[in-house]
């Protein structure tokens, strides 16, 4: 699917009204919402994948699939204020366990949470049993790689993060896979251990490099 991708694709939705947004919210068009969410996806799935969309009120199920596969675009990081886009298709195991995790950060996002108030949530789900890890190995695609939000050009163009695959590994650590400290000498080397999304290590991956991808090696032009 070509990207279209343009100036007003992505709008900020300021504090200040009382239907808006918190600051850091990046609304998109649901049209270019589902399309960029599918293309972090292998293309033979994206037909039979269920996807999500953000809005207002956080995610909600645009399209249930058929192949158990689930795709959105991520928005965990935006608790933080920054302004990076993470378009992810998680298999049955991770739509399982991690899923819910990501959409219950989206509708505290949506609702102005704090990150300290997030993260006690879903400490407290994981403590509940509300959340689990995953309890086999399985995979996250990321082939969109990861898109950021310029709020001076009010465009969306990839980060230096390129395409990749996301592999689950609960409590795994840099050390276990020989790199001590999570990431070796060098821009961007994988494999690596990434366990910043909310969940901490009861959701970390082993992340390592996709040799191609929906807009693999490409910003994202505006049309």
């Amino acid at each position: 699917m070509k990207p279209v991708l343009g100036g007003a694709l992505a709008s900020l939705v300021l504090a200040g009204s009382a239907a808006a947004a918190p600051l850091a919210t990046i609304l998109l068009p649901e049209a270019q919402e589902v399309q960029i969410a599918l293309e972090a996806g292998p293309e033979h799935l994206r037909a039979g994948a269920s996807v999500y969309v953000f809005g207002a009120d956080g995610y909600r199920l645009a399209r249930q699939g058929t192949n158990g596969f689930a795709c959105l675009v991520n928005r965990d990081g935006n608790q933080n204020g920054d302004a990076v886009l993470n378009p992810t298709c998680w298999d049955a195991e991770g739509a399982r366990t991690i899923l819910p995790v990501t959409l219950r950060v989206g509708e505290l996002i949506a609702r102005g949470a704090s990150p300290a108030e997030i993260k006690a949530d879903i400490d407290a789900g994981f403590a509940s049993g509300r959340f689990t890890s995953p309890a086999r190995a399985g995979i996250a695609y990321m082939l969109r790689g990861d898109l950021t939000f310029d709020r001076k050009t009010q465009t969306l163009t990839r980060t230096a993060s390129p395409a990749h695959y996301m592999i689950y590994a609960p409590g795994v650590t840099g050390d276990d896979i020989g790199m001590a400290h999570g990431r070796p000498a060098g821009a961007y080397a994988l494999p690596t251990i990434y366990s910043g999304y909310s969940g901490g290590a009861r959701t970390a991956y082993i992340i390592v490099p996709a040799a191609g991808g929906a807009g693999h090696g490409h910003g994202v032009a505006a049309e």
